[in-house]
């Protein structure tokens, strides 16, 4: 165990330092390319639209975009599938993957998904989730167990979340989770009230979480969740989750470490969960989960 908290708080330390600089030093890079070439473009959104015209500015969140047909407008990111060029300076497709920053493996982070964005989720071909972004600050989720929902007695759960940026690099935020089981003849057998705090240091690319959370009907000690992530590259980035539980006596810890697959519109996110009481018996446990943004 002691590997693994050694090798959590490096991957901290790094994505620490990784997140007050990533975004000015890939923005400024960006923009200065663009601004300073101004090349003909294809841009595919992701509603099928396509748009022809020349690059003005680009930064991570933004294009800015002059066409004969639109003029000069500014374009986010998110919207756009991919951009194709067409001058000696720039070939080819440059693809657009967007990670999802608002959740770990399964906890939340601070930063919240733009307006009209949502995403479900399958994990272990067994619990299905779904998030919507109402406005940029508030998300609703709900999902369901399948195993239990097929045996008459559904596990299910509503997650509201509202996220608030303080800083560019700095977002604070709060949620509920209900999770409840419905017994025979539709009744509630069982419920869980869980209320939570959490902010983000850092960017979409590289971040570190701490959620505090309690149950609101019986209260008691607070569990805590301290979660990371780091993109190395385009379509990859490796996440941390680790879990810190009350029990009657002390606290119990899970630590969880993997990656994430970034596309498009699907992500994969996979790792492996311990602690000394799994290793025990197995190194460790494995974890998969499928995401299709929508």
């Amino acid at each position: 165990m002691k590997a693994i908290n050694l090798l959590f708080i490096c991957l901290i330390s790094f994505v620490v330092t990784n997140a007050q600089t990533n975004d000015s030093l890939n923005s400024k890079k960006d923009t200065t390319k663009i601004e300073n070439s101004n090349p003909n473009a294809e841009i595919t959104f992701k509603d099928g639209n396509i748009l022809r015209g020349r690059i003005i500015k680009q930064t991570e969140s933004f294009i800015i975009f002059k066409s004969d047909i639109a003029g000069e407008v500014t374009i986010p990111t998110e919207k756009i599938l991919n951009i194709k060029f067409f001058d000696n300076n720039h070939t080819g497709n440059q693809q657009v993957y967007i990670n999802l920053a608002s959740r770990y493996f399964f906890s939340p982070s601070a930063i919240n998904m733009k307006k009209g964005d949502g995403y479900y989720q399958n994990t272990w071909f067994s619990l299905s989730t779904f998030n919507y972004a109402f406005t940029n600050y508030f998300t609703l989720g709900g999902g369901f167990e399948l195993f239990t929902l097929l045996s008459g007695h559904p596990l299910f759960m509503i997650t509201p979340k509202v996220s608030v940026p303080i800083t560019k690099n700095l977002h604070i935020g709060g949620g509920y989770m209900y999770i409840g089981i419905l017994g025979d003849n539709m009744t509630k057998s069982f419920f869980g009230n869980i209320a939570y705090g959490n902010f983000t240091l850092g960017n979409e690319d590289a971040n570190i979480s701490m959620n505090v959370g309690t149950n609101i009907k019986y209260g008691g000690k607070p569990v805590y969740t301290i979660n990371a992530f780091i993109k190395v590259s385009p379509k990859f980035g490796f996440m941390t989750e680790n879990w810190i539980i009350p029990t009657a006596s002390e606290y119990y810890s899970i630590y969880s470490l993997g990656g994430r697959i970034i596309g498009r519109k699907n992500l994969f996110d996979f790792a492996l969960i311990t602690n000394s009481e799994i290793a025990q018996n197995i190194p460790a446990i494995p974890y998969l989960t499928y995401t299709l943004r929508f």
